[in-house]
């Protein structure tokens, strides 16, 4: 009798999965090769799947209306985006370069100038008391910040994160590397993979595994289409604003905000440093400037528009989507902010679909019963 129970059977299952899970963390070798090969994939496999759906209109508008090739078309898409890519930083490190030397400048005059400024002070009655008290002379003393002091300072830091460094510029060069080779193949073969799996292995999908993908995959294309039309939104407003404000850079500028924003609420601080980096030293003012408008910008983008854009997107109401970035960014941080709305998306479809499921399961018992 307890062989045929429920219970025989679920602990049956039970035990073997247990066994099953004990096993594979005994074999965790095994599955070493293929961990690091997902993870070095992951990066660029989301950037290029993100560049697909904001590329794949581009070029299917380029194929059926000015009657290009695709394989042309793509590779426009492909030199565009290299082209952007080499423009950008054959723009920035210059001035990056530039204003690190006046960095350094500044603070080998700013020290000794410092210097002498507390050493004024022993001679002014109000402050010559307080002045031996605190003993300042071995505290200007002890201040030690030439310019040569900087540098070896400088070189030391890097010589001992060396490693971090070639392990760095490695990544970001495997990913330069994989993203346009992903992105080709998904924008070359990306539109077949639904209709192959139609014709293959769910060519006999009673469940309607197919039309769940359909959706999801829908799903996905709207959100990446309404977060980059939040994002050229804000890149409209901030180009328009750093041109009145007279700052340098200010299409490079902006088109760094529009890609920093694709990570919300923080998107924006992260996108204003370049700004305050370059101004800092030559235009304070200005720098303090583009500062308050980039806030003021990203309190009206991050509190309405982006939740109202996102959430008609994904058919999720605006204040769901501020709830959702809220929780997320408590819990996981950035990554958390970044990846709720489309996985929350997600989850609704399924959970749409496994409604459904039971729905018509429901109703066929219920007509088994009345033709009983």
């Amino acid at each position: 009798m307890f062989k045929n129970s429920k219970l025989f059977f679920w602990t049956v299952e039970i035990l073997a999965v247990t066994l099953l899970i004990f096993m594979l963390m005994q074999l965790d070798f095994l599955f070493q090769p293929i961990q690091t090969l997902l993870a070095l994939l992951f990066i660029p496999f989301i950037i290029a799947g993100f560049l697909y759906y904001i590329f794949k209109p581009v070029v299917i508008f380029m194929e059926k209306r000015w009657k290009i090739k695709r394989f042309f078309a793509i590779l426009i898409v492909l030199l565009s985006l290299l082209g952007i890519v080499i423009w950008s930083v054959a723009s920035i490190i210059p001035n990056v370069v530039s204003q690190l030397t006046s960095l350094i400048n500044a603070s080998s005059r700013a020290v000794p100038e410092l210097r002498d400024w507390i050493s004024s002070l022993q001679s002014d009655p109000r402050f010559s008391a307080f002045y031996r008290q605190l003993d300042v002379d071995s505290i200007v003393s002890n201040i030690n910040l030439s310019y040569t002091d900087i540098l070896n300072k400088l070189l030391q830091n890097l010589t001992g994160s060396l490693g971090s460094i070639v392990s760095i510029i490695s990544s970001v060069v495997m990913v330069a590397i994989l993203v346009p080779i992903l992105l080709y193949y998904m924008l070359k073969d990306g539109e077949k993979l639904l209709p192959t799996l139609k014709q293959t292995i769910f060519r006999e999908d009673p469940l309607g595994i197919i039309e769940l993908l359909e959706k999801m995959n829908a799903t996905i294309s709207r959100y990446i289409s309404g977060v980059a039309l939040d994002s050229l939104l804000v890149f409209i407003f901030v180009f328009v604003g750093y041109m009145l404000f007279g700052i340098p850079y200010a299409f490079l500028f902006a088109s760094f905000s529009a890609i920093t924003n694709l990570i919300p609420y923080a998107g924006p601080y992260i996108g204003v440093i370049p700004v305050i980096f370059t101004l800092a030293f030559t235009q304070p003012w200005t720098a303090l400037l583009a500062v308050t408008y980039v806030l003021v910008l990203q309190q009206i983008d991050g509190n309405l528009v982006y939740p109202k854009i996102v959430g008609n997107a994904v058919k999720v109401h605006p204040v769901t989507v501020m709830i959702l970035m809220l929780v997320s960014g408590s819990l996981y941080g950035i990554l958390g902010m970044i990846i709720a709305v489309p996985v929350y998306s997600l989850v609704k479809e399924i959970v749409k679909f496994l409604a459904g499921l039971w729905h018509n399961h429901r109703e066929q018992q219920k007509k088994k019963i009345i033709s009983k």
